[in-house]
């Protein structure tokens, strides 16, 4: 891990404009990621946590405007390039991985023909060489029977490996930034820890990046080295997530900390 940061916002603004209105969805948020970490941003819905995401690569809706504020990502200034140059970080050097995969995957193409396809469409591969990358790529992110699963369609999977196989798509262009906007929230607890576990594993093994976006403070308390905490727009606190945990500084971050179940003896 370097301690030079591979994305950097700086006083980022975004309003939303609708029938004449004006709203705020981020109001001059500030965040560092390290190259090689994993860290957590963590805020309820609405905090401006996704906002903040699709920004880095200018993928919001059109009635969305970034005001003012910096984004840079690997020292290249974002709101400053064209559109073309954005096409090229896009997936190859910036993924995302949604909350629910049922609604990223096509329904109608097997899971195969949806992984080759992005892989041709990054890498220029021949059928033949995508078809195995993207064999390894589901042997990689845990997929049982890998390529008998190639030929699959989405409804034959469960929630977790509708999740496993996005996160392979993600990852087969080796980008250096995985953003996850609440990966885990469509999944039950065990399958919730067996991604977890996977997006770490693949952060050691190909020295990626990963900002990790919950409303869950013990999710992040698991992998994420740093945590940011977001409030109406803005990063209300930042810092070493085991600190953050044991002595949070903020009001909002000890509402979130409450809002975690407790073992409680009977």
């Amino acid at each position: 891990m370097k301690d030079e940061p591979l994305l950097e916002i700086k006083d980022l603004h975004v309003d939303f404009r609708q029938d004449g209105k004006t709203v705020e969805a981020v109001r001059g948020a500030d965040l560092k990621v390290l190259e090689g970490e994993i860290l957590g941003l963590v805020g309820e819905s609405g905090s401006g946590k996704s906002v903040t995401a699709l920004s880095v690569t200018r993928l919001l809706p059109a009635s969305a405007e970034i005001e003012r504020g910096e984004i840079l990502f690997d020292g290249r200034e974002i709101l400053k390039l064209s559109e073309e140059q954005l096409r090229r970080i896009r997936g190859a050097q910036i993924s995302y991985v949604f909350q629910d995969p049922a609604t990223s995957l096509n329904p109608v193409f097997t899971i195969g023909e949806q992984l080759i396809e992005t892989i041709r469409l990054h890498h220029g591969s021949k059928q033949g060489d995508a078809f195995d990358i993207a064999v390894d790529l589901l042997k990689d992110v845990g997929m049982p029977s890998s390529k008998e699963m190639m030929f699959s369609y989405p409804h034959q999977l469960s929630g977790g490996m509708k999740q496993r196989v996005m996160i392979a798509m993600a990852v087969s262009c080796k980008p250096k930034l995985l953003i996850a906007d609440e990966p885990t929230t469509a999944l039950d607890v065990t399958i919730q820890a067996q991604i977890l576990e996977l997006l770490e594993k693949l952060r050691e093994e190909l020295n990626l990046t990963v900002l990790l976006i919950t409303h869950d403070l013990s999710i992040v308390a698991q992998v994420a080295a740093k945590t940011a905490v977001m409030q109406e727009g803005k990063i209300v606190e930042y810092g070493d997530t085991d600190l953050i945990y044991r002595k949070p500084s903020h009001p909002y971050t000890k509402k979130l900390i409450d809002c975690i179940p407790k073992m409680s003896r009977r």
